[in-house]
């Protein structure tokens, strides 16, 4: 199963562009997180720590396009620079602003700067894979590697920021996802034979279309699974606690993510005969249908098994989605619909997170999955309309 992801990594350049990938990408797990644990620890309010790092969140969606058009444009290394360290730079004011016991609208522009202006690494990555390797198999197999190396970021990215903030320092924390943003990305802008030229038009000249509606439909499908991670992540952290065992949630929810992890492995291992459109379907409601049992669980080793299960859907629908993106967009602005799959992804936690919140209270826990149910068939929904009615009739290769 791994032998493709050798060949892969043996490519010249390749292993070092996705090593770096891997650092530039540790403040997606990190900066939201660290910003809750440290401005919690200073006020007092878990309110106010939401709201500063739901600002963050929001302005990496928000500027995620308009990075990937520049990108498409001028080419990554010079927006990789500026942004790490303006990231770094927004991070540390927001230290020394919580510190010094700054007014709250401070912190909310110190937030705004740090996450709008964080490189979108993650799409930028992907996009080498496809100037280094064109379509095929190969793509495709890479596209699987980028959605595990998500997965060890949010496995990894976590517990170090806890384990600094009891261990050291909340200050320790956020320092150091603004440290490995600084390096990873340095270190990727600086592997300049792999960065994909600009392929824009400066002179003023109309750049080729984008499928606005595929690309608007796979956004959706991209924001229903960061409601679905988002919501069951609240959900089973109030699960556990109503049994007694709060400290599991991690455990749990890293099994979730560990089952996303090999499926990612064996999906990017097989040489697919079917579309990619079809595959996009069946990981949808592969999704739904992993999610269903969810609210008949009644112990917290079953819903270790069931979410290992749900685990398992995510990575391959991802894959999904990025592949129907680069056999469905013009090269030349590739990674500017790859941000927008991916702005989908983090506007969506959000909203699932308060969703299931609200359903936490009024519900149960048990109950409360309903909420993730729903959203997973809705993410079938929109996967079937998609590719019935929006699918583009060209198809680029990507050379």
């Amino acid at each position: 199963m791994l032998k493709p992801y050798f060949h892969l990594i043996r490519r010249p350049g390749a292993g070092a562009f996705f090593a770096a990938g891997i650092l530039g990408r540790m403040p997606i797990s990190m900066i939201g997180l660290g910003i809750v644990i440290l401005i919690a620890q200073e006020s007092g309010s878990y309110g106010l720590a939401g709201a500063v790092s739901g600002v963050a969140v929001i302005a990496g969606a928000l500027t995620g396009p308009i990075q990937g058009r520049l990108v498409d444009r001028f080419g990554q290394r010079g927006l990789i620079l500026i942004g790490s360290v303006a990231c770094t730079v927004g991070l540390a004011g927001l230290l020394v602003a919580v510190r010094g016991g700054a007014a709250t609208w401070v912190l909310y522009v110190l937030s705004f700067v740090a996450g709008g202006t964080r490189p979108q690494v993650g799409s930028f990555v992907r996009a080498r894979w496809t100037y280094l390797l064109g379509r095929g198999r190969a793509l495709q197999t890479a596209f699987a590697l980028e959605a595990v190396g998500d997965e060890v970021v949010f496995i990894v990215g976590p517990v170090l920021v806890t384990t600094l903030a009891t261990q050291a320092s909340p200050y320790a924390a956020l320092t150091a996802a603004g440290v490995l943003g600084l390096i990873g990305g340095i270190w990727l802008a600086s592997l300049r034979a792999s960065d994909p030229p600009g392929r824009g038009k400066p002179d003023g000249s109309e750049q080729a279309p984008l499928p606005w509606l595929s690309i608007l439909l796979l956004s959706l499908i991209g924001l229903g699974l960061g409601a679905t991670l988002g919501g069951a992540e609240v959900i089973t952290v109030a699960f556990t606690t109503s049994k007694g065992k709060a400290g599991l949630a991690g455990v749990v929810l890293a099994i979730w993510a560990f089952g996303s992890l090999l499926a990612g492995l064996w999906y990017g291992s097989v040489h697919w005969r079917a579309p990619v459109e079809r595959r996009l379907l069946f990981g949808t409601i592969a999704l739904a249908i992993t999610l269903a049992p969810l609210p008949w669980v009644n112990s917290i080793p079953l819903l270790g098994v069931v979410l290992f299960c749900c685990g398992m859907t995510i990575a391959p629908t991802m894959v999904a989605v990025t592949a129907c993106v680069e056999e469905w967009v013009p090269p030349e602005r590739l990674t500017e619909a790859i941000t927008w799959t991916v702005t989908g992804i983090l506007l969506g936690v959000a909203p699932g997170n308060a969703a299931a919140g609200h359903a936490v209270d009024v519900w149960g826990p048990s109950d409360a999955y309903w909420v993730p149910f729903g959203v997973g068939i809705a993410c079938a929904i929109v996967a079937a309309i998609s590719i019935t009615f929006a699918r583009p009739k060209e198809r680029f290769a990507h050379n």
